[in-house]
């Protein structure tokens, strides 16, 4: 925005500097009150005063006036702020504004320069300050970004973590599931052992009553005493 504003001061500036070029002004000297008067000559009557520093465009004398060479030497033919015509002793006139318009000119100048410094430097302190604050910032959003890095990393090592215990969890649990399932088969097995061993144990007490009972009577008969005694 201020080097907008700059441009078209400058742009305002030489189109001033153009238009004053093709016209050329005089400026009423340090007098404090210079006569402007009808004619190039004391004797013609005064059409008001003119203050110092009033700005005069300088014309051509009129064609047809006859005035005298010697006039024309000494009077410029003008036209005031007004837009009236008129003639002023070329004395009292200079190229340059008056020394004291210039001087005002100049503080004026240089205290719009100073108060536009001021500006600058307080828009630059804002900058500095905006700066410094989003500096802060970016500082606390990086050590954020840290923070939430090492949580991401603790987080995907709770998730594998996690993960192995599930798996160790679902390993457990087989292995839970197998051992009830020996230990169904062996109770199986053992009742199975003890039913074997009662039926050969039953199997072997009957055959010990069995041979019990038969071997006596495969053993030689005794004699009878009365069939030896001869009766």
């Amino acid at each position: 925005m201020r080097f907008i504003h700059a441009m078209l001061i400058l742009a305002s500036a030489a189109l001033i500097a153009a238009t004053a070029a093709a016209q050329e002004y005089r400026y009423v000297s340090d007098e404090l009150h210079v006569s402007f008067r009808t004619g190039p000559g004391n004797q013609y009557a005064i059409q008001r005063f003119l203050v110092t520093g009033t700005r005069l465009e300088l014309l051509e004398p009129p064609g047809d006036a006859d005035f005298p060479q010697e006039a024309l030497d000494e009077w410029d033919h003008v036209r005031d702020p007004r837009g009236d015509t008129g003639w002023m002793q070329s004395r009292y006139l200079m190229t340059e504004r008056a020394a004291r318009d210039r001087l005002a000119d100049a503080q004026q100048t240089l205290a719009d320069t100073r108060a536009e410094l001021g500006e600058q430097r307080s828009a630059l302190d804002a900058a500095r300050r905006r700066n410094e604050e989003l500096e802060s910032r970016l500082a606390e959003a990086r050590g954020e970004v840290d923070r939430l890095e090492h949580l991401l990393g603790q987080a995907e090592q709770g998730y594998e973590l996690a993960q192995a215990n599930e798996n160790l969890k679902e390993r457990v649990a087989m292995l839970l599931e197998r051992n009830e399932e020996l230990e169904v088969e062996n109770r199986r097995m053992s009742e199975r052992s003890q039913q074997e061993w009662f039926v050969v144990g039953a199997g072997v007490l009957g055959v010990g009553l069995l041979l019990g009972l038969i071997l006596p009577r495969l053993g030689p008969r005794r004699r009878s005493t009365w069939a030896g005694s001869g009766l």
